[in-house]
């Protein structure tokens, strides 16, 4: 099923989403979490996309762990250890966005909520990069 489409690796097609993706959705989040006026209409709808990205991730970390098999296993070691660490990334980032929805009209954890997710934010942004750089250098060199 992770295989590939049409002949072409199920990975190279969907990494583009979570490498461009989680960052901006990253950002996003961070907006809307901090900016009060945008929180109450869209934060469930950040929320949600949120956890299309966690799909997405999934979907990404296991179309390259079939690629890695297809092609010996040895293919992007550090890319792959980094890889199946992400959707983790990926699930905090989302359920503390919903926890910003959940608590937009709480003052006492709307503003713990608002704390972690924009943490979550960044970890997810850094470790993406992290992800995606090791795996561009293992394809193609230094």
């Amino acid at each position: 099923m992770f295989d590939t489409i049409t002949g072409l690796p199920v990975h190279v097609l969907v990494l583009h989403l979570v490498v461009v993706g989680l960052p901006a959705l990253a950002v996003v989040t961070i907006v809307v979490s901090v900016r009060k006026n945008l929180r109450e209409p869209y934060s469930w709808w950040v929320a949600g996309a949120n956890f299309v990205m966690l799909l997405i991730t999934l979907v990404t970390k296991e179309s390259g762990e079939a690629l890695q098999e297809a092609k010996g296993g040895q293919l992007a070691i550090e890319h792959g250890q980094l890889g199946s660490v992400l959707p983790w990334f990926a699930l905090v980032l989302a359920v503390a966005s919903a926890a910003v929805a959940a608590t937009s009209r709480n003052r006492a954890l709307g503003p713990i909520a608002v704390v972690v997710s924009i943490l979550a934010a960044v970890a997810a942004t850094y470790w993406t990069v992290r992800t995606g750089d090791a795996g561009a250098r293992a394809v193609w060199g230094s």
